[in-house]
């Protein structure tokens, strides 16, 4: 019998206030650096509109299961307080409009 690799997507959306998309993604690449060089993190890729709602950025991070997202959130929580990423989340707030946040399953169909 052969078994897929199931894994654990991250899908967090936001819609950067007009004109902002730009400097939504260049906030997201500056702390890209520190956030996902845990080995709990199999992989990350930022999206941007091509179609669609204008100003969209996505992120994209996956982890192998469950028991891996629910480690890599309690050390990023770990970071909430410190005034790096409060200073950051101060920037990021000023051009974001909203947010969202799925976690999904997938499966490797090819």
């Amino acid at each position: 019998m052969h078994m897929e690799f199931v894994m654990v997507t991250e899908r967090i959306s936001f819609r950067a206030g007009y004109g902002k998309g730009d400097a939504l993604v260049a906030l997201f690449k500056e702390q890209a650096v520190g956030l996902f060089s845990t080995p709990l993190v199999l992989g990350a890729r930022l999206y941007t509109d091509l179609t669609g709602p204008m100003f969209s950025v996505i992120v994209e991070t996956d982890f192998a299961d469950m028991e891996a997202y629910a480690a890599f959130v309690k050390q990023d929580m770990a970071e909430y307080g410190t005034r790096d990423f409060q200073e950051w989340f101060g920037r990021m707030m000023a051009v974001t409009e909203y947010g969202e946040r799925q976690l999904l399953t997938s499966e490797k169909l090819r």
